[in-house]
Parts: structure tokens; C-alpha cells; sequence
């Protein structure tokens, strides 16, 4: 099977595409001009040359302009931020297309940091208005796509802690991975930092601004890695392609382990989640836990058919958006539904009991309660409990709560 797949790494500096199984990487700025009087959009670096030649209208920030839900007046036409974004793809994948003579593709991934429903709902519809399948599309968080470019790598790279270092001129983020063979599954985690020692890369251009970045990474690489050894550690972003400004960095680094680089890692990520998500059977065969995924196993036991059981409202590894959970239970005597939090290896555990003395007082079974689950995001879930009666003996009330629960603080 050789599916044809589309990741696309998102941020508001830039965008990069790769058409799977090329690994051939497109970059963008993430910028867009329409040209004056024109019904005609261009990106990138042309978007730049056409708004400083006087011909067009330049929109940046397109991801910051879609999240706000915010408004650009162009040309004289107003257009939300998600129809911007809309145009802003099509033409990137347009762009893409024709340089690598690709086709169409079948899945398309995007990685992105910062994961919320609404972003995620106003990228899935701009690319379903481009003529994609919803349910060929796919979000998901950066620390993600860092997992599925490095399980992508021979084992030996990822069989210890994986570090990684993102640079971009506004920000510097720090990845961390770990894998654990649990009986069949390979549990995967990562985690990532926004450090607060980013700095402009213009400082580059000089000697001085250069050795100065030099001594930020060094230090910032001794806080987060301490005393860790790792099986590899990576560099991405456009700014190490020219790396001898960072000799100090990358000599601590080599001290802690084999170093790579790769400026296009998360539009690989993205694309090998694509071809896994396009086989019938999982090619990793991974339990993942990071941003955008669930990190608990969370449930409740109810007794059914005269046996406990558990019934689980999500579990370590599922995407938080999607598990929803409709119920209709009958208590005991217990003014309280106790949910349960498991984490991932098992070493933690939480109990959040959730009670019900907002709903009427009847005798014992026969108050039936329905309950609904759902995340709104991999740290709070949403419940709705409400009364739904008994038969004709009592008749559902308007007694009902929505409550937020902390998964984890």
C-alpha cells in the first residue's frame, strides 16, 4: 500500500508541506496577499515581493487571526480569519502540487501547537470548503508529529529518552520523548516547553549577537537536560540548516547524546501519522500520550447484569475531542458517582467524586440518572447530569448540572 498523503506543519511564521512518500519539503512564509483589483491570492515569499511592489495586500498571522476570530478588511471586502486560512491552503497546496507534480492526496495532516476545538473545527472546514473528506482529515499537536517522525527512525535513535530543540524567530521550544514496552503496546510519550529565552534570530547577523545566541542555548540546554542521557537528540527549524554559530550548544548536546538535524520534522511527522491512519491496521501500534491525547485511563464502575464492571469515559492514548460517553444510571444509596483517574503506567491514581444532591430525593432504585461525558481537552472533562425520572412512577424534573472536572491539576 502506498497511500498519498499531505503533512503540513502550521505556524504563524511558517508552513511547511510534504507529499508522502517523497520527503521533499516546501516552505512557506505563512503570509497571503491578494493582488490589488484582482480576485487572484498569492503566498510566501511572492506574497512579500508583490505587497512591497504597491500590488498587493498583505495578511500575516494567519493562525493568531483565526483563533481571535478576527476580521481583515482587504481590498475593501471584509474576510473572517478562517476564510483566509481557506485561501492560504489552497494555494499552498496548489504551489505544492505543481512543483512535485503530485496528485491529490488522500489524507491530509496538519500539526499544529495548541490545540482547541475551535481551531481545530475552523481548519477541518476550510479544508472539507477546499472539496477533502472530513474524515480525511486530521489535526494533531506538534509534540505528536515530533513521536511519529522519530518511531519513523531505526529503533536504536529511540530507545532511550529523545530530546529535541525548535527555533524559530519568535519562539524556542524544548520536546522531550520517552517510548515503554507495555505486554504488546509500545507506550509513547512527549512533552514540550516554550522557553522563555527566545530570542530574535536577527542577532545572528553579527559576531557578537551570535556567540550571544550561542550562550542562550548552551544554558537553556543545561537547565532542561540536567544530567539525562539520551539515545538521540534533535534540531529542526530553518536556522540550523547553518549551524556554526551554536558550536558550544552542540557540543553539550553531543555530550548527552547522538545529535541530528532536520528543519522539516514536523511535516514528516504529520505525513507518517497520515499513512498510518490510511492502513487498515496500525503500523506502530502505539499508545501516545501527549497534547491533544488523553494521558489517564478514566472510568466509572457500575454494576451490570449482578457483575462490577467498569465502564471507561476515555482511556490513555485516545484523542481527546472524540470519546463521548452517554449513560442512564441507576444509583444505590449513594448520593455520589465516583470517577476514577488511572494514569498511563499505572502509578498514579485519583478518585473525583461527583455528587448528586442537586437531584430529587426518591427511594433507592428509583432515581435513574443521565449522564454524559466529554473532554475539553486531555485535562478537563465536561459532565452533564440530570434527572430522567423513573417510568411512570416519577416523571424526568428540570434538575440537571453541567460540571467541569479536573483530570489532573
Amino acid at each position: 500500500m502506498n497511500p498519498k498523503v499531505l503533512g503540513i506543519a502550521l505556524s504563524d511564521i511558517s508552513t511547511s508541506l510534504i507529499f508522502y512518500p517523497d520527503d521533499e519539503a516546501l516552505t512557506f512564509p505563512t503570509v497571503i496577499s491578494k493582488k490589488k483589483s484582482e480576485d487572484a491570492w498569492v503566498v510566501g515569499e511572492e506574497a512579500y515581493a508583490i505587497a512591497l511592489d504597491g500590488k498587493g495586500i498583505i495578511t500575516d498571522k494567519l493562525l493568531k487571526l483565526t483563533r481571535k476570530n478576527g476580521i481583515a478588511t482587504i481590498d475593501g471586502t471584509r474576510y473572517k480569519g478562517r476564510d483566509i486560512l481557506k485561501l492560504f491552503f489552497k494555494e499552498i497546496i496548489h504551489v505544492g502540487m505543481e512543483k512535485l507534480y503530485k496528485e491529490k492526496p488522500e489524507e491530509v495532516v496538519i500539526a499544529i501547537a495548541g490545540l482547541d476545538q475551535n481551531i481545530m473545527r475552523d481548519i477541518k472546514e476550510a479544508l472539507v470548503g477546499l472539496g477533502y473528506q472530513p474524515n480525511h482529515i486530521h489535526i494533531i499537536s506538534k509534540e505528536e508529529s515530533f513521536i511519529y517522525f522519530v518511531l519513523s527512525l531505526k529503533k536504536d535513535i529511540w530507545s532511550n529518552r529523545v530530546g529535541m530543540f525548535d527555533l524559530s524567530d519568535v519562539s524556542l521550544t524544548y520536546y522531550e520523548m520517552l517510548t515503554n514496552r507495555n505486554t504488546r503496546k509500545l507506550y509513547v510519550s512527549a512533552e514540550s516547553e516554550n522557553m522563555d529565552e527566545a530570542f530574535n534570530l536577527q542577532i545572528l547577523s553579527n559576531p557578537s549577537g551570535a556567540k550571544l545566541a550561542d550562550k542562550i542555548l548552551t544554558s537553556v540546554a543545561e537547565k532542561v537536560m540536567d544530567k539525562k542521557q539520551f539515545s538521540a537528540i534533535f534540531l529542526t527549524g530553518q536556522v540550523f540548516a547553518e549551524h556554526d554559530w551554536a558550536e558550544n550548544f552542540i557540543s553539550f548536546l553531543c555530550s548527552r547524546g547522538r545529535v541530528y538535524l532536520d528543519t522539516n520534522i514536523f511535516a514528516k511527522g504529520a505525513a507518517f501519522k497520515g499513512v498510518d491512519l490510511a492502513n487498515e491496521n496500525s503500523i506502530y501500534n502505539i499508545v501516545a500520550t501527549c497534547e491533544g491525547r488523553l494521558k489517564s485511563d478514566i472510568y466509572i464502575e457500575v454494576v451490570n447484569s449482578g457483575k462490577q464492571a467498569k465502564i471507561y469515559l476515555g482511556r490513555a492514548g485516545d484523542f481527546w475531542n472524540e470519546p463521548t460517553t452517554e449513560l442512564l444510571l441507576i444509583p444505590d444509596n449513594s448520593e455520589i458517582i465516583d470517577i476514577n483517574v488511572v494514569s498511563v503506567d499505572g502509578k498514579e491514581k485519583k478518585n473525583i467524586p461527583i455528587l448528586l444532591d442537586f437531584l430529587p430525593k426518591r427511594p433507592i432504585k428509583t432515581r435513574r440518572v443521565y449522564f454524559k461525558s466529554s473532554f475539553l481537552n486531555n485535562k478537563i472533562m465536561n459532565l452533564e447530569i440530570a434527572d430522567a425520572g423513573f417510568g411512570d412512577m416519577y416523571f424526568a424534573t428540570d434538575a440537571k448540572r453541567n460540571i467541569e472536572v479536573s483530570i489532573w491539576d
